[in-house]
This record gives structure tokens, sequence and C-alpha cells, in this order.
């Protein structure tokens, strides 16, 4: 299976440049006359309105599109328990599942403004078991070997300080700075760098990402907020850099009704 994630967000970025270069910079559009030229003839006025009519409808698109990424998801969602790598007490009642890009500039952001709070307050107190899936967004080039790289240093048991580290670079992302980082890690290189040519690892990440799409989390980070039962994580998701308040909010009503 490829790694294919839809690329809305990326688009977003462009036409919203290209709508505010045109609705806001742009000068009044002329009318077109006899003794134009045809280069002097860069558009007319009927079909700058056209696109300006058009782009204001995908811009507010995809502002209802941004409001609803912002917002929990409504709906219980389950997936496996199936925890590789685990921060926090394993009998904690709470689980939260982060899926996440190394390359996304959200993640970076959530893990800079709430997950210091969010680790202090509920994970460093056993109160939620903290669990991280891949969700490498296609249109990053660097997310998928980043992945590869965190899973190949947890085979040493170096993930959590992999993680960090790689959420925590400032410079961008390459194959070279990931393996930098493995080996400030501590990992064994010649290990490392065979693990990273092994299919079976680029699989398991594939697996995430196709539990994510099915549950409903097609961009990074997004949260699944859960309690276990059966085998089973069964809970609500939060998607996008929330504050620790929408996490808490969930979280504490969890642990009310444990």
């Amino acid at each position: 299976m490829d790694i294919t994630v839809n690329r809305t967000r990326c688009i977003a970025v462009v036409v919203l440049s290209l709508w505010a270069t045109l609705s806001m910079a742009a000068p009044p559009v002329r009318k077109v006359t006899a003794t134009d030229t045809p280069a002097a003839v860069a558009i007319t006025s009927a079909q700058a309105d056209e696109i300006l009519a058009e782009l204001h409808a995908i811009k507010a698109m995809l502002e209802e599109d941004r409001k609803a990424a912002a917002e929990p998801v409504a709906g219980t969602v389950r997936i496996p328990d199936v925890a590789l790598h685990v921060m926090g007490s394993p009998t904690a009642p709470v689980t939260l599942v982060e899926f996440t890009d190394y390359q996304c500039p959200y993640c970076h952001r959530f893990h800079e403004q709430s997950w210091p709070e969010l680790k202090k307050a509920y994970i460093d107190t056993g109160k939620v078991r903290f669990v991280v899936r891949d969700l490498p967004l296609d249109f990053h080039e660097q997310a998928l070997p980043a992945a590869l790289a965190a899973r190949c240093a947890g085979e040493q048991n170096r993930y959590w300080p992999m993680y960090e580290a790689l959420l925590a670079q400032k410079e961008a992302l390459s194959r070279e700075s990931s393996r930098r980082l493995a080996i400030a890690a501590g990992v064994d290189i010649p290990t490392f760098d065979s693990c990273m040519q092994n299919p079976g690892i680029r699989h398991a990440i594939e697996n995430d990402v196709a539990e994510a799409i099915r549950i409903g989390v097609n961009g990074t980070p997004g949260f699944l907020i859960a309690q276990r039962r059966d085998g089973q994580l069964e809970g609500s998701l939060l998607l996008g850099a929330q504050p620790i308040a929408a996490f808490s909010s969930k979280i504490d009503a969890l642990l009310a009704a444990h």
C-alpha cells in the first residue's frame, strides 16, 4: 500500500495566497480596448471576476474545512490496543494515542506548546498512557524517513529520545539529519542502517496510516483519547495542535467516569 494522504492543506496555502494577491494587492482590471496588443491583454474583466468568484468559493470551503479540523470529532472511535512504544504507566485508566508526522509544523507546535504540560499533569502522574503511531503525510518528503528512523531507534530501546529529538528539531529534516539524531540518541549505527532497509518497518508504518484514515484522521497531529475495553481502545478524536484545555476536558471526563 502506498502512503497517500490528502494534499488539501498544501493546496489551501497556494489558493489562499493567490486569492489574497488578486483581491487585495492587484489593481483594478481595466477593460480591453481595440488598441491593445495581444501582449497587453493579460486578462479580461469578466475572466478576472470569474477567477475571483471561484477563489472566494474555494476560500469559503477551505475555511469550513479548517474549522472542522480544529474541532473535536463527534462519535465513538475504536482501534485495536496495539502499543509498540508506550510512555507512562501501563495500568493508566486513560490512553492518549497521537498520530504524528515529524515534518508537520503543527506537530511541532503541539510538542512545544501543549505537550510539556500534558506530560507533567497526566503522563508523569500515572493517569494517562501515551502511545505514538505514525502518519507521515505524502507531501512531506522527509516524514517517512523520519518515522523509519524513530522506529529503528526504538528497535534499540531509543525510541523516546529519538521522538523528542525529531520534534525538537529546528532545522529542516533530511535523511542525514535524522541519522545524526539517531547517533546522538545512542543507537548502534550498523544495526540502525540495516533496520532502515527493513520492509517490515515500512509496512508497520503503512498499517498506522491505514488505521488513521479508517477512523477519520487525515491530518496531523491527530489524537484518540480513550479507555481500554476487551483489547480495544474506545474513545473520541481530537484533531489539530489543540491547547492543553482541549485535552484536559476530555481526559478529566474519562478519569471521572473510571
